[in-house]
């Protein structure tokens, strides 16, 4: 491996573990963080909810839907009147199309139960919870983070049914125009701590619909305190148990609210959400990136293969004579070397040979 991207990878590695040093929390807090999703186990999220919704129903079948009610609504399908429409957001944004598909399941026999704060003028409309309506929905959907009662009326409910929240709640609510709640159109099933209607009941031929204005009275935090899953048993309660079916939408709860009604698909979110809510993990992300992007801009010329380096050529003919010259000493034919070598004429070299032929 190349030094340079050991030493970079060294040194990422080292700076996330600096990061994670220096913002790691030293005490264990309080997690109050506002899902309201499914997944989630923290104590505003709806895990627990989730989890005991098909335990009501003597274990009916749990679908999750991301899909707008134009899309999955079949009126051969759900002409059996065993489904329940379950949805807990913070919003409620449906087209009128929409908001049709959803009317025609209801009267089919199904249960549509929303929990939501807030809803949009088509709805209201719809509904008759618009100008023409005999009831407003009070648009304050800001969470206080003080506590609260829930209380569910008599009845259907025993008297003084109350149950503490101890955490956020909000404080948006059902109310008439002229401050007389009209029984024929609709039934109040709870009320909030100040007496405001915050769970009411629609018929809708062979179904109704069930509006809750508080999801945080579903939340893992309420459910899990004291006998306040009674709360959920008792509202759940509310829906036939004859029910087997279980949608539990997500459609509605990543529908963006921009005032298009032509809106169809939900997106969900970002799945970088959860830890960039967490400071030290978004500055350890961004710095990790910035450290991406310089690395990246350092080596971007193209890697070549290193050349080997060329050794000049050594010049060997004075070796080449030396070691001749050594092998002729050795015999000591030294006139045979000169002659090679142009050193002795050839008329010398005769001369010497007949002499030393004679002399012998």
């Amino acid at each position: 491996m190349n030094k340079k991207i050991l030493y970079t990878v060294v040194f990422i590695c080292l700076v996330g573990l600096l990061l994670l040093v220096l913002f790691q929390q030293k005490e264990k807090k309080f997690d109050n963080r506002v899902t309201l999703e499914k997944r989630y186990k923290n104590p505003y999220g709806l895990y627990v909810a989730y989890n005991t919704l098909p335990l009501l129903f003597n274990n009916g079948v749990m679908k999750v839907n991301s899909e707008s009610p134009v899309e999955w609504y079949d009126s051969d399908s759900c002409s059996d009147g065993k489904n329940v429409f379950f949805l807990i957001s913070r919003q409620f944004n449906p087209t009128t199309e929409e908001l049709r598909k959803l009317f025609m399941f209801a009267k089919q026999g199904n249960q549509v139960f929303i929990c939501t704060p807030s809803i949009n003028e088509s709805a209201k409309a719809y509904f008759d919870l618009g100008e023409e309506a005999v009831y407003d929905y009070n648009l304050d959907i800001g969470y206080r983070r003080d506590s609260g009662n829930a209380v569910l009326m008599n009845p259907p409910f025993k008297p003084d049914t109350t149950f503490f929240n101890p955490g956020y709640h909000y404080v948006s609510y059902f109310k008439s125009q002229d401050s007389v709640l009209d029984r024929t159109h609709y039934n109040v099933l709870g009320n909030d701590e100040s007496g405001y209607p915050n769970l009411v009941k629609i018929n809708a031929g062979k179904g109704c619909f069930y509006f809750h204005s508080n999801p945080f009275l579903f939340d893992n935090y309420f459910l899990l305190y004291k006998n306040n899953l009674d709360y959920f048993q008792k509202v759940v309660s509310l829906i036939p148990a004859d029910k087997n079916k279980i949608i539990w939408d997500e459609y509605f709860l990543y529908k963006p609210d921009n005032g298009n009604n032509n809106t169809r698909n939900a997106k969900g979110p970002s799945p970088l959400r959860v830890m960039l809510s967490y400071p030290a993990f978004m500055w350890a992300f961004l710095l990790l990136f910035i450290l991406l992007l310089l690395y990246i801009a350092t080596n971007a010329k193209r890697m070549q293969r290193l050349i080997n380096v060329v050794v000049k050529p050594k010049n060997d003919t004075l070796d080449f004579a030396k070691t001749i010259g050594r092998l002729y000493f050795e015999k000591s034919d030294h006139t045979n070397l000169a002659k090679k070598n142009g050193y002795l004429p050839a008329r010398a070299y005769t001369q010497q040979v007949l002499y030393k032929h004679c002399a012998a």
